[in-house]
């Protein structure tokens, strides 16, 4: 404690002492003095016991109040530096409840929104529990990533932070996209004590160069349910039975499932769940907006709202990378600076493109989901869904972009008629009301509610136009459009699939006309292109929703001519034949619609008990496995037993190829016919993940393949750790000029070479030597040489090579 809080404790306790205590009167009788001073002592000792125990409640108090830092948490003083110069004071929840129990050894679920600090919350821990590097050889700590680009950025970060808290420890980055050649040198010469990886690339160079991982201390899983999902589950269920028992685990998202049964592979024991901003599922700093328009409005309506973010920092979600193909080129036909992402884009393509946007070279990042997780990109200030989201969680990751670390942002949502239920499911996920429409901006709280309006077609008239025009003149735009819609229709086909009261509550939504109230962003602009004739958006409102009551075979003709045709004729025949089941079903549909107007509420809170659990639709969206489709179904009911090959007998069935003359699986084209290895704990692997690139790579590069747990060799470098880095050698060394014994027997020879020498010529092979013999032949020479070889030719009575067969 600090001297100038004791002395405020001090004189804290001292104005709480009674003054009578305290005070002193001078009396001129001893007796009097030493009658004073005698019970004073008792009175003094009885104070000063007071005096302790209330400076020690004060300290615990305040000691209470400091525990929220960074300070507190047993963190060792270099990584309490980095933390401080990287700018961090204060913890973040998350931070204040997982890092103590890391540091004591625990397996940790944590949840926290995006934005709230989760990639520190394990970062610290791990530099604090390893401490230093070890000479011994192998990794000690992994982290997994779903993604290349999070990947890049985490490993990012943690070499910010072992360089700027002067650490020896040493971090490796294995990533599908890179060369397997430069990362087998990683492994084996740098020997590095933490690697960031995606599941893939790691699974494939543990195979291939046979990796042992005893010696992982820590593993992390950052953004836990993307990896755990299908599309991943294969690679880690194989590097997790490679990992040995005594491991911690550490599993982190911003969308967690409360039932940690879809968790038991990652071999958990006894784990401690935090789960932090349960209710506040995205920023309260995020405002959002719903914009309903039409399916061939949306690519105005984009660039409607991309003029109105005024050229700032800017990311797009599409569904497709045929999307990102082709709004990247309308865009950037419309003047815009563009920066494209997809899965499938080459590594070094990837890199390219996102260096251009985080330099603020591009203000448009055009990107499907592959983005939407964990990239921090502190300039971005707009999130744009062109194509909206099948389910609430992937919403959460996308709009998480933006509004983090205290900061405001704008998500922006193009809503169509199909994407209306998929709405009504996230705000029953997030909570909040859906309000359609309003009666000014400056009345629209647009963070605590989701707001819903349509965007005008003034609005959007000129952007368009700019379209149509744009895809008329460019053969190339147009082929990407046809190929984008081909690719739309696909992706429709693998949407989940919503409840069917969302269905229900939307197809009220649209024929009760709430969706085509304007949006109140878009009221000002509206306002000085129609404010003058107000029944002008209702016409074209009515005209817009007009259903005809006639059929298709009924159109054009009436009176007498109703009965000329013959489908008029039938259309006639049918309705007097079923005019009483007609009238019965409008005066049913004219019923419902006097009870819908009437309904009341007859629920009493005091005696009704609901049904469903409270907070079931959060959890629905947090769950990973909807269940909706047949493969989800399937995935429950099935029973996994040792003696069943039943499922391997219907994926083993052969086919014979005439082209190839062969049997082969399915198709015989794709994954159907990759031939495939099985590892030691029975997963099939492709058999490309087992080759001979990592015994030519030790041949040629003639490194000593060094196992787990022997010492490293000599030459292993770190370049990235504390204040190293990475230079060219220049030798410095200087020596003596030798002197040369006069008896030598080539002494003369090595007297007259060094008095050519100068002391300026440092480098006497700049110099050229004139007593070399020129290798050029003077023109006598070569007319010499030729009549040699004529004459000579003449002589033999061989013949001549040209003619030899």
């Amino acid at each position: 404690m600090p001297d100038s809080s004791d002395s405020e404790h001090q004189d804290f306790t001292a104005a709480l002492v009674p003054s009578q205590s305290l005070s002193s009167t001078k009396s001129n009788n001893v007796s009097a003095q030493i009658d004073f001073l005698e019970p004073s002592n008792q009175d003094s000792s009885e104070s000063e016991l007071e005096n302790f125990d209330i400076e020690k409640q004060i300290r615990q108090q305040n000691k209470k109040q400091k525990s929220g830092v960074f300070s507190s948490m047993g963190l060792n003083q270099n990584i309490l530096q980095a933390i401080k110069k990287k700018g961090f004071n204060q913890p973040t929840p998350i931070q204040r409840k997982v890092i103590p129990k890391i540091l004591e050894g625990k397996d940790i679920v944590g949840m926290a929104r995006t934005g709230s600090g989760k990639t520190g919350a394990f970062l610290f821990p791990i530099l604090h529990n390893l401490k230093q590097h070890r000479q011994q050889v192998g990794i000690r700590a992994l982290i997994f990533l779903p993604s290349r680009e999070l990947a890049v950025q985490i490993y990012n970060n943690l070499i910010w932070f072992l360089k700027n808290s002067n650490s020896d420890l040493r971090a490796g980055l294995v990533v599908g996209g890179d060369s397997l050649e430069s990362q087998f040198g990683l492994l084996l010469t740098e020997n590095p004590d933490i690697v960031v990886s995606t599941p893939g690339r790691l699974l494939h160079l543990a195979v291939e160069m046979e990796l042992n991982f005893s010696l992982v201390e820590i593993v992390c899983f950052d953004e836990a349910d993307r990896l755990f999902e299908l599309g991943f589950a294969v690679q880690l269920f194989e590097l997790l039975n490679r990992l040995p028992k005594s491991r911690q685990t550490l599993l982190f998202s911003a969308t967690l499932p409360e039932s940690l049964v879809d968790f038991v592979k990652a071999g958990l024991t006894e784990p401690e769940f935090i789960r932090l901003d349960k209710d506040m599922k995205i920023s309260d700093h995020l405002r959002n907006a719903f914009f309903f328009v039409q399916s061939q409005y949306k690519d105005a309506a984009l660039l409607a709202l991309l003029n109105k973010t005024g050229k700032k920092q800017t990311i797009v979600f599409v569904s497709t990378k045929h999307q990102v193909e082709y709004l990247s080129l309308l865009l950037s036909t419309l003047g815009f600076q563009i920066s494209s992402i997809y899965g499938s884009m080459d590594q070094s393509a990837r890199h390219i493109q996102m260096s251009k946007f985080r330099k603020a070279l591009t203000s448009i990042l055009i990107v499907t989901n592959v983005a939407a997780r964990g990239l921090d990109i502190p300039i971005l200030e707009y999130v744009i869904n062109y194509d909206f989201v099948d389910n609430p969680k992937v919403f959460v990751h996308r709009v998480g972009r933006v509004a983090r670390a205290g900061r405001s942002g704008w998500a922006y949502s193009l809503i169509t008629t199909e994407d209306l239920p998929y709405l009504i499911d996230l705000q029953l996920f997030l909570d909040k009301p859906l309000v359609c429409g309003s009666s000014s901006d400056a009345q629209t709280d647009y963070i605590n509610s989701l707001v819903l309006g349509q965007i005008p077609f003034d609005s959007i008239e000129v952007e368009s136009e700019q379209v149509i025009k744009s895809i008329d003149s460019d053969i190339n735009l147009e082929n990407l459009l046809k190929v984008a819609e081909n690719g739309q229709i696909k992706y429709k086909k693998t949407k989940h699939s919503c409840s069917s009261a969302s269905y229900k509550r939307a197809k009220e939504l649209v024929d009760s006309k709430q969706v085509f109230l304007l949006h109140p962003l878009f009221l000002d602009k509206s306002e000085t292109f129609s404010g003058a004739n107000p029944g002008r958006m209702n016409m074209l409102l009515s005209i817009s929703n007009f259903k005809p009551q006639s059929t298709i075979f009924e159109m054009g003709t009436r009176g007498k001519k109703l009965n000329s045709t013959p489908a008029g004729l039938a259309s006639t025949k049918f309705r007097a034949h079923n005019t009483e089941y007609i009238n019965k079903t409008r005066e049913k549909r004219e019923k419902l619609a006097q009870l819908n107007q009437t309904k009341g509420e007859f629920v009493e809170d005091e005696y009704y008990i609901n049904y469903r659990k409270e907070g079931a639709d959060t959890e629905k969206g947090y769950s990973m496995l909807k269940g909706t489709t047949f493969e989800e179904k399937a995935q429950t009911a099935m029973i996994s037993l040792s003696a069943d090959d039943g499922f391997e007998k219907s994926n083993n069935v052969m086919r014979w190829d005439s082209k190839k003359k062969n049997f082969v699986k399915g198709l015989g084209i794709g994954r159907d016919n990759k031939k495939m290895i099985t590892t030691e704990s029975g997963v099939k692997l492709p058999a490309s993940y087992k080759t001979n690139k990592f015994k030519e790579f030790l041949s040629k590069s003639k490194i000593a393949n060094v196992q787990v747990g022997q010492l490293e060799p000599t030459s292993s470098t770190n370049s990235y750790s504390g204040h190293q880095t990475r230079k060219r050698f220049i030798h410095t060394k200087t020596k003596e000029k030798s002197t040369i014994d006069e008896k030598h027997i080539k002494y003369d020879r090595i007297n007259r070479n060094g008095k050519n020498k100068t002391k300026d010529n440092k480098n006497p092979r700049a110099k050229p030597n004139t007593k070399v013999k020129s290798e050029l032949l003077s023109a006598e020479q070569i007319r010499k040489k030729r009549s040699i070889k004529e004459s000579n030719k003449k002589r033999s009575t061989r013949p001549s090579k040209k003619h030899k067969k």
